[in-house]
């Protein structure tokens, strides 16, 4: 009987660690970009509205490829569309903390990185290059992101609280064209 108790804590305290490591492995862990960083680390800095979605199977990934028509290009050149990690493809799921969804319809200023070995465009640091714009009663522009909840760590690697941001759009164009050269026109 004490080796039957013994064995049910062994197998108890087994199947509460593996829930506590499927938990922790489910959650991302993001290194904290500041406007700076992200700024010179695009290829593009865009305003644009999404247009639509697809998605497709690449390898063991599924991506959601959002269709985006630009409405301003603050850096680099507007491309066609961003591919973001997730979604239903073939009858499969798959989905990735810390990879915002983006609604259709909706008017967002996305920090963008495109692979030269691949051509996919990313948003970069995931939640950390969306603003969702607003426009204000007054007319004005804003741009905001909501705080991420995800696990994020500074360069030194200690775990940081992240901050939610909130900017007039104008004072985002007036950041970006400081640090980098102006958008080719098109």
């Amino acid at each position: 009987m004490l080796f039957h108790r013994a064995m049910i804590r062994r197998v108890c305290l087994s199947v509460w660690m593996l829930g506590l490591c499927a938990a922790a492995g489910s959650a991302a862990t993001l290194r904290q970009l500041s406007m700076d960083q992200m700024t010179q680390s695009a290829t593009a800095i865009v305003r644009a509205r999404v247009t639509g979605s697809s998605a497709s199977l690449n390898g063991s990934t599924i991506y959601t490829h959002y269709r985006l028509q630009a409405t301003d290009t603050l850096k680099g050149v507007a491309p066609a569309e961003v591919a973001l990690p997730g979604g239903v493809a073939r009858g499969l799921r798959q989905s990735f903390p810390g990879v915002p969804m983006l609604q259709t319809g909706a008017e967002y200023v996305l920090f963008l990185w495109t692979s030269q070995s691949t051509g996919i465009t990313h948003i970069i640091g995931l939640s950390q290059g969306l603003f969702n714009v607003t426009t204000q009663s007054d007319g004005t522009a804003q741009v905001a992101r909501a705080r991420i909840g995800e696990t994020m760590l500074d360069a030194a690697g200690h775990v940081v609280q992240d901050q939610a941001i909130q900017m007039k759009l104008s004072d985002l164009k007036l950041s970006v064209s400081q640090q980098a050269p102006p958008a080719p026109q098109q």
